[in-house]
């Protein structure tokens, strides 16, 4: 987005998370909430919004934002529920399943999970990823990329892995490969 103050290729599907918000939502809970720029970006959307990360030091550099609060905390042990939760790269930190499980039970009846993820690609397994190696290359090009300093990981799943996973868990989960080495997974809990 435009007024962002830097981009990566995280930040770049932040109008798609957006995009999912139902009309009727008034909870939302960003998981891996890093300095909190997708939770401040839900929360001027006029809902109360829940930041958790566990990087405690990312969390106090985090400026305040009305209609958001931060915590320090694991998704996986985290209570409640919200009619939205988004997980931007932040699945394939913990085993597959045990998050996707986590995730289904913080979504609200009636709710919408929102998750852009990594897999773990393979030449084998994603050979036609590989022409889109220059559109990617020119969109880092174009943007300033940056962000704050986070914990990484590679992730361990391949896309057929998280694509089963979601199918047997998240049944009518809509799960798409994405530019920049990401998928999109959107759900929506049964009322």
């Amino acid at each position: 987005m435009r007024d962002d103050p830097y981009w990566n290729h995280n930040t770049h599907y932040h109008p798609w998370l957006l995009k999912q918000v139902p009309p009727s939502a008034r909870t939302a809970l960003d998981i891996g909430c890093g300095d909190g720029l997708l939770a401040r970006k839900l929360a001027r959307r006029g809902l109360t919004v829940t930041g958790i990360d566990v990087d405690a030091e990312t969390l106090a550099q985090t400026p305040d934002a009305a209609g958001v609060s931060l915590e320090q905390a694991d998704f996986l042990d985290y209570a409640g529920s919200f009619d939205v939760v988004t997980a931007v790269a932040t699945l394939h930190h913990v085993p597959l399943r045990e998050g996707i499980t986590a995730l289904r039970r913080l979504v609200a009846p009636g709710g919408v999970l929102a998750v852009v993820g990594l897999w773990n690609m393979t030449l084998r397994g994603d050979f036609h990823y590989l022409p889109l190696l220059p559109a990617i290359r020119m969109t880092d090009l174009l943007h300033r990329a940056g962000g704050p300093g986070v914990a990484m990981r590679d992730p361990v799943d391949r896309y057929a892995e998280i694509r089963s996973a979601a199918a047997e868990l998240l049944p009518g989960a809509r799960i798409r490969r994405r530019l920049m080495w990401r998928y999109t997974l959107l759900w929506h809990k049964p009322a």
